[in-house]
């Protein structure tokens, strides 16, 4: 019990801190605008904090490890560094022949646990849960405009809502409530790389300094043009190069140099599916993000000397 107390409270106080953060800057009738900039405020402040307390957090692992002759998620000991390379299970057949997968019964990557890491995980679920609300509440403002007085179905509710946010918060929310409920099982493994993947918040505050620049002041044309190209290069970074970064330091701790080489012959299939599918789905969006940048650039570009040459004039 006192081991599941810290990721307890994280997820009721983060759920609760963020409630009480949009009841005291929306009001308790807040105008559609009001909130989506609340929203937006509140999401920029989660993802520093949440980015903050990653790297404290996975600082922390790596000096602990240290100490105990762990770098990296190796170890400095021959004998057990030789296990961690050669040591393999055979976990599945694959065409008849069985394939076999590293064995991570004493990487620390994986079996390290931690009650500062699981509480993290639970702050971020606490207010993934919370938001979700929010942007239900949004997408209800939203249809109110249409139809003023109207008693939505969920189905209408969805209609409105920006449903790529929604989804993403739904289903990441869950992940992370099947991981609580595996911390209280004392089943959880993997903190380490969990907490890794939420440094993807990092970007957050990017995209927000985006969407203030070009829904406040859009005629500030090249500071919205500078915007666009600084979240191109923090949403590679954060949701594209993260994932390969992640996967080698776990290719390191079994004697891979390559990521893609640890990814085909080194990950289980599950752990193969959901990092390959973050990988696809976010350099789709980065995909999308660069192409229509670059569509707008040419006329943007014409706008801004436009501008530049009338206020010299």
């Amino acid at each position: 019990m006192l081991t599941t107390l810290p990721s307890d409270v994280a997820i009721i106080a983060s759920f609760i801190a963020y409630r009480l953060i949009h009841r005291y800057v929306d009001g308790p009738n807040p105008s559609l605008s009001r909130l989506s900039a609340t929203i937006r405020a509140t999401s920029t402040l989660h993802s520093s904090i949440t980015t903050i307390l990653a790297l404290y957090f996975l600082r922390r692992c790596q000096t602990q490890w240290a100490k105990t002759g762990l770098t990296d998620g190796q170890s400095s000991t021959t004998s057990l560094d030789t296990e961690l390379k050669n040591t393999w299970q055979e976990i599945s057949s694959v065409r008849g022949h069985a394939r076999k997968y590293p064995d991570d019964s004493t990487n620390p990557l994986l079996q390290t646990r931690s009650p500062l890491g699981n509480a993290i995980t639970a702050f971020e679920c606490g207010y993934l849960l919370q938001d979700t609300i929010c942007l239900l509440r949004e997408a209800l403002l939203r249809l109110r405009l249409v139809q003023p007085g109207l008693k939505p179905t969920l189905r209408q509710l969805l209609r409105h809502a920006d449903k790529t946010l929604l989804f993403h918060h739904v289903g990441i929310a869950l992940a992370l409530l099947v991981l609580h409920y595996y911390i209280h099982q004392d089943r959880d493994r993997g903190i380490y790389i969990i907490v890794q993947f939420l440094l993807m918040n990092s970007s957050t505050p990017i995209l927000t300094l985006r969407w203030w620049l070009r829904t406040y002041h859009p005629s500030s044309r090249l500071l919205c043009l500078c915007s666009d190209f600084a979240f191109i290069a923090a949403f590679y970074m954060a949701r594209i190069w993260l994932v390969g970064w992640i996967i080698r330091g776990y290719g390191k701790s079994h004697g891979y140099d390559s990521a893609w080489k640890i990814y085909l012959e080194g990950m289980r299939l599950p752990c193969q599916i959901g990092t390959g599918a973050l990988w696809i789905a976010n350099t789709a969006w980065w995909t999308l993000l660069v192409t229509s940048v670059a569509k707008r650039l040419p006329s943007e570009l014409v706008k801004i000397g436009e501008a530049i040459r009338s206020k010299k004039t």
